[in-house]
């Protein structure tokens, strides 16, 4: 019955252009021979079906165009027309019956040929829609399931509804569809180093809240590896902003991650090997300017120099180097106490030495901000933003240093009159080996590392480091930094 039902609704046949021509004939044809059975059989009376036809057939030729289109309509129309004809010379319509017959005849096919060619065509225009959408939905399909990365989608019930093969071979399980978020995990995980939960998920928060959650980065096991995930979510809107579904895209990083491992392993012993050598040379080279100072070998004494100069630019690189090996890998330490960084500040102006001679440095008069921090962690962020300021500005230029008690917090403000930086390289100077001028300026060499340890050591301070500039407009740099307690009232 199923089947059968299946097959006589036009309903299941939307979509479907394999238009029949044998069914609508077929089927009128018993139609016409159903109902003159009926009249002159049952009834007895052939003139007793000449109104029931008329809205028998309407029917028919309304079901067959819906069903098989214009050709299907057309088919049933010029059969139940050549009917009433048939109707009328059999019944032998005579005089002004005969007229009104033939009046009425035509009339009826006209509105039958209308019927026809406009819900055939209605037909025809849907099946048309709906294969253009199944192919658009079996492209997509094929897209989806060929993306190198793990995509799945879930509604607006928090419910799984789609997700890609790459996934289940990245996770190493099959996802369930109709998986209910936030009843659990289908593979546990850790993020930041401790086991996540449900309310983790990047999927589960961008259906919350709506919001892109980019880049959280997760650690599975599989088939007893570690496997390193990158984790992205998206929410998909209607045009009224409301939150229908969402995606989430997962990358598999773990051969970039043990390569990073690799590479800062690699840094780190190069780096130490580099260091005992380095301070041997130092050594040697400061014996070696004191006995020509003595002696008043200017030329020899002034070559030496260079070489301290160009042995302490190493001695810096290394350090930095190792710096970011230790934040990599987690084992940048810090020694905290108490101090006053305005006298921090002043120290450090006072250290940079010679390299401040070519610009005028300004520190303002500055309240007493006792900080409870790193003292050389600290220093070495101040001693990054002058030495910046300096390579970036112009030879006896301004470098003005501002420090500000702003709540709870220090505020340190460095602000030079160099080149600048465009807006859109402000959040990426701090990232790490970035340089936003790579070619330009031969005179400050340097490998793009002080800002981003800089970020670094105040992020681990729990403040906030940011640039304020514009192209050729200068820059100033900002860190805040929070008070120790108990500040002293200035």
């Amino acid at each position: 019955m199923k089947r059968i039902f299946n097959f006589l609704s036009p309903i299941k046949h939307l979509g479907d252009k394999n238009y029949s021509i044998v069914f609508p004939l077929l089927g009128t044809l018993s139609a016409v021979i159903i109902l003159e059975f009926y009249a002159y059989i049952i009834l007895g009376e052939p003139e007793a079906i000449t109104t029931s036809a008329i809205f028998i057939f309407i029917s028919l030729i309304i079901y067959f165009s819906f069903r098989e289109g214009r050709r299907g309509g057309f088919i049933a129309s010029i059969i139940t027309i050549s009917y009433y004809l048939y109707i009328i010379a059999s019944r032998e319509y005579q005089g002004e019956r005969f007229v009104r017959g033939i009046e009425t005849t035509v009339i009826l096919a006209i509105i039958y040929f209308f019927l026809a060619a406009v819900i055939g065509w209605l037909k025809e225009v849907i099946d048309k829609l709906i294969e253009r959408e199944a192919n658009e939905k079996k492209r997509l399909e094929t897209i989806f399931q060929q993306l190198p990365v793990g995509v799945v989608i879930a509604d607006k019930n928090r419910k799984i509804v789609q997700a890609n093969n790459r996934l289940n071979e990245i996770i190493g399980v099959k996802v369930p569809i109709g998986f209910q978020l936030g009843e659990g995990l289908i593979v546990s995980s850790i993020s930041n180093g401790k086991p996540s939960t449900s309310d983790d998920d990047p999927l589960l928060q961008s259906l919350k809240t709506g919001k892109v959650v980019s880049n959280r980065e997760f650690t599975i096991t599989k088939n007893d590896h570690l496997v390193h995930l990158q984790v992205s979510a998206a929410p998909i809107k209607d045009r009224h902003n409301q939150t229908l579904a969402a995606a989430s895209i997962i990358s598999d990083i773990t051969e970039q991650k043990n390569l990073e491992i690799r590479k800062d392993d690699f840094v780190n012993m190069a780096s130490h090997e580099l260091k005992t050598p380095l301070t041997s040379l130092k050594l040697y080279t400061e014996v070696m300017h004191r006995r020509l100072t003595k002696k008043n070998d200017k030329q020899l004494a002034d070559i030496i120099k260079r070489a301290q100069d160009q042995l302490n630019r190493l001695q810096k690189l290394v350090d930095d180097l190792l710096d970011v090996s230790r934040i990599q890998t987690g084992k940048l330490t810090y020694t905290k106490e108490r101090f006053n960084l305005s006298e921090l500040v002043n120290e450090t102006v006072e250290v940079l030495g010679e390299t401040a001679n070519s610009h005028n440095i300004i520190i303002e008069k500055t309240p007493n901000l006792q900080v409870h921090a790193d003292r050389f962690r600290i220093y070495q962020v101040v001693t990054n933003l002058i030495t910046n300021a300096i390579k970036y500005s112009p030879s006896n230029s301004e470098i003005r240093i501002q420090l500000i008690k702003n709540d709870s917090h220090a505020l340190v403000r460095i602000t030079d009159q160099g080149i600048g930086i465009p807006k859109e390289e402000h959040d990426k100077i701090f990232e790490r080996l970035y340089q936003v001028f790579k070619t330009a300026d031969k005179k400050s060499p340097g490998f793009g590392m002080g800002l981003f340890i800089s970020k670094e050591i105040i992020e681990r301070h729990k403040g906030k480091i940011w640039v304020e500039s514009k192209l050729n407009e200068g820059s100033t740099f900002c860190f805040t930094l929070p008070l120790a307690k108990r500040q002293v009232r200035t």
